[in-house]
């Protein structure tokens, strides 16, 4: 279910335990966030808990949200500006999500203000060194990782073993950039040859559907560059032409 202007204005408003007005929206299904400008910048806590989120991205500019709540999700990738819009945020709950490597977490440690995390139950708390990676990667201001209090002991220990040359090349090892992938390699190629008639088809009937400016917007800049959205993807790949190369 897409999540809408009107299921936005018409969602549940409350004040949290942390005496946070909260926006909820939870249990929706929402495969996507978009068309949150229509909050207005009202909440400092916006509810997306138990939905169908699979990549974090696309907020717009939210001066007051201070926390976010995304748990059981399917979150597998985190957009690298994913926070640049939301910079005040400072507790953000990721539990019973799908992130698997330390380079997922590289936009949560952009986050200046972030002072709560919660990873429990990805994949990625399991991977070696991830709890002194995230304690060093965001050692000025994380103070409760999963629910656990950073101890003094425990930035030193981060510290010492992520200092030096040997640290640097640890830190290589165990986040290595991701290197550009398939996804990326489509669009670039996209942006060569130039949008599909099926393409361009598909984005200007999604325009004429739109519900909202902030909608509208966001087509009319896929249809310049010709790369369809993730959430017009859903029987894209009959459609185009090329889809094959992604067999090749």
């Amino acid at each position: 279910m897409r999540l809408t202007l009107d299921m936005i204005q018409q969602a549940e408003q409350s004040l949290n335990p942390a005496k946070m007005r909260q926006l909820m929206l939870r249990g929706l299904k929402i495969p996507t966030i978009e068309n949150l400008g229509g909050s207005n910048d009202a909440y400092e806590c916006i509810d997306l808990s138990d939905n169908d989120l699979i990549k974090l991205g696309n907020f717009p500019p939210l001066k007051r949200l201070r926390a976010l709540m995304l748990a059981n999700n399917r979150v597998s990738r985190i957009a690298p500006d994913c926070f640049e819009t939301i910079p005040a945020v400072s507790s953000v709950v990721l539990t019973g999500n799908k992130l698997e490597k330390l380079v997922d977490l590289e936009a949560l440690t952009k986050l200046k203000n972030l002072e709560r995390l919660s990873l429990m139950d990805n994949p990625v708390t399991k991977v070696k060194h991830y709890r002194p990676y995230m304690i060093h990667k965001c050692s000025k201001h994380l103070r409760i990782l999963d629910f656990n209090r950073i101890k003094d002991k425990e930035r030193k220990a981060a510290t010492l073993l992520f200092a030096g040359d040997r640290g640097k090349k640890l830190l290589e090892e165990i986040a290595p950039p991701r290197a550009v992938g398939k996804e990326t390699s489509e669009k670039v190629e996209a942006v060569k040859t130039g949008p599909s008639p099926e393409v361009i088809e598909r984005i200007k009937k999604a325009i004429a559907e739109a519900e909202t400016i902030e909608e509208v917007t966001r087509l009319e800049k896929a249809l310049k560059s010709g790369v369809l959205p993730e959430d017009l993807q859903g029987g894209a790949q009959e459609d185009a032409p090329d889809a094959e190369m992604k067999d090749a």
